[in-house]
């Protein structure tokens, strides 16, 4: 799956396949969790996965029911100062009692988190970050775009212009601040996803949920960031997704 095809697909995913703590109809079943479904037992007899996710879906009024998502995760490590754990997505397959889980591709997110005094649990509902669902970066990569990311979130001073690719990362800063206002400094990362650029520039996409105050409901923006060679990361362009 390409770098491209990727980020279109998250740009229409559902936000419970983030990384970050999953929607409140979502289970999280672990293996020692009591009474696991049939499904989630036998995917656990095959598999190495930690934890399995099912979030049900619904649809508009009137309109079929969409399928249940699943997800299948790994062992929580810790490298360095960031904490990573495997996720991809599962599917059903077969019918009645032949029915089974199984992996739908071969591609692999991992989830970060920056690590405090120890790792936060998965999906942890008092994490106010959470993880974060990433798509081929590496740890310092995710690390530097997190802390220039609360630089922005956190900051009230709007920069000066500048010119070329300086007057772009800063009319970025300022549209993420007119749109986001106080909510910047609320809004969670829920992916980021390397896409294509070239040796000297890279480039990537960072998906944040902000909390929607008028509507009790929440926003979601996509932020792209380039990193040249010895270069900061830099914010060049903000949409909303939805």
């Amino acid at each position: 799956m390409t770098a491209t095809t990727v980020l279109v697909t998250l740009l229409l995913a559902p936000a419970a396949s983030g990384g970050a703590p999953p929607a409140a109809d979502c289970e999280v079943f672990t293996r020692s969790s009591e009474a696991l479904p049939a499904l989630v037992r036998e995917w656990f007899g095959h598999s190495g996965d930690e934890r399995v996710v099912i979030c049900p879906q619904t649809g508009a009024s009137g309109s079929a029911r969409p399928p249940t998502l699943y997800f299948g995760e790994g062992a929580l490590t810790q490298q360095g100062r960031v904490c990573t754990y495997p996720r991809h997505g599962l599917t059903l397959a077969g019918g009645g009692a032949a029915a089974h889980l199984q992996r739908y591709d071969r591609s692999e997110a991992l989830a970060m988190a920056i690590a405090g005094a120890e790792c936060p649990p998965p999906h942890a509902a008092t994490s106010t970050q959470g993880y974060v669902e990433t798509y081929d970066i590496g740890t310092s990569t995710f690390l530097g775009i997190m802390h220039a990311w609360s630089a922005i979130a956190t900051s009230s001073a709007l920069p000066a212009s500048g010119t070329g690719g300086a007057r772009g990362a800063q009319e970025t800063r300022v549209r993420v601040q007119a749109v986001l206002g106080s909510r910047a400094s609320a809004a969670t990362v829920t992916r980021i996803v390397r896409i294509p650029g070239s040796v000297l520039r890279h480039r990537f996409a960072l998906f944040v949920k902000a909390p929607d105050a008028a509507a009790g409901a929440t926003a979601q923006y996509v932020i792209y960031v380039d990193k040249y060679l010895r270069g900061p990361y830099e914010f060049t362009a903000f949409a909303e997704t939805n």
